[in-house]
């Protein structure tokens, strides 16, 4: 992902890279639930446990990154993120780095993930626990990219389309203090969802992907 000049040039480049991530991701949770359904896995009802089954057995494989053409990436869990003295403000569920970049400590994406119900509670984890570390004076997230992700766990079977609404309207209505210039909308064919959000001297787009996860959680 070497640089242009243009920095609207560099960001469409960057929106397109995470599209494709994401794309990669979804092939590999397709393949996590096939496997956990043929062999009788659940895995526990928790955001961090599915993370790390996702992450351990697919995005850290390199045999399956192989199979799926998907080796130019490198995942990691758990990274500790933004210091101030000395103290991470967080640590992102999953970062991205391309290959090419790899030798450039601050070129990555940051995924979120979280679970989501269909319910009111989890919605506002979602934003609380989710949006707002990107977005806001003093993010707890980085963005070189100005472009992030975030993965809903469906821990229930709901429509994706009617629960993006409740969270646009809790945002409308509850979260007036996050900068939403553009709420969740639905990009392309794949599932792939964006919202844009007010930093302070720019604007960060955040893609959104929502997998069901309801048949293989306990």
């Amino acid at each position: 992902m070497g640089g242009f000049i243009n920095n609207a040039i560099n960001n469409e480049i960057a929106s397109d890279i995470l599209n494709y991530i994401f794309l990669k991701v979804q092939h590999c949770f397709e393949l996590m639930i096939q496997d956990c359904l043929k062999l009788c896995v659940k895995i526990d009802n928790n955001e961090n446990r599915i993370r790390d089954y996702l992450f351990s057995k697919y995005l850290n494989n390199d045999e399956i990154m192989r199979k799926i053409d998907f080796d130019n990436f490198r995942f990691f869990a758990e990274v500790p993120e933004n210091y101030s003295n000395n103290i991470p403000l967080g640590r992102t569920d999953l970062q991205v780095i391309s290959i090419d970049d790899f030798r450039h400590r601050n070129r990555y994406f940051i995924i979120e993930c979280k679970r989501l119900d269909g319910g009111a509670t989890l919605n506002r984890k979602y934003i609380d626990d989710g949006i707002r570390r990107f977005v806001g004076e003093d993010p707890k997230y980085s963005s070189y990219y100005k472009t992030n992700g975030m993965i809903g766990f469906l821990v229930k079977t709901i429509d994706i389309d009617k629960n993006v609404e409740k969270i646009n309207n809790l945002l409308k209505k509850d979260y007036t203090d996050i900068t939403t210039k553009e709420y969740l909308c639905k990009e392309t064919h794949s599932g792939i969802y964006i919202s844009t959000h007010g930093l302070k001297n720019t604007d960060i787009k955040l893609k959104h992907v929502f997998l069901d996860c309801a048949l293989i959680v306990r």
